[in-house]
């Protein structure tokens, strides 16, 4: 697994976990978490250059999930979001985000 597509998984978890207007750190330790536990040399410390790059790009979800390519990672990626955006209460605008996550991914799962 190419690191760089976990950072591409965290950016669009933030992009969802964002959509209510801030990512809590209850949603970021569920992201953290939830990659540690599966890809176990994702460091805390390339977690936070992933976010921190995140909120210096001008990126959209859209340009974010056409980077993912894999179906596994695919499916991972939904599974991340689901935990992560509804870590502190699911919102309706990260709801709407997800479902798109979903759409999009879902025609070639």
């Amino acid at each position: 697994m190419n690191i760089d597509n976990l950072d591409v998984v965290v950016k669009v978890a933030a992009c969802v976990c964002g959509k209510d207007g801030v990512i809590s750190q209850t949603e970021e330790e569920a992201i953290l978490a939830t990659i540690s536990s599966e890809y176990p040399d994702y460091s805390l410390m390339r977690f936070n250059k992933t976010l921190d790059d995140f909120f210096d790009d001008n990126l959209q979800l859209e340009d974010y999930l056409e980077q993912i390519s894999d179906l596994n990672l695919k499916q991972f990626t939904i599974n991340l979001c689901e935990f992560s955006a509804s870590a502190d209460g699911l919102d309706l605008r990260e709801n709407i985000a997800l479902h798109k996550v979903k759409l999009i991914f879902g025609e070639e799962l």
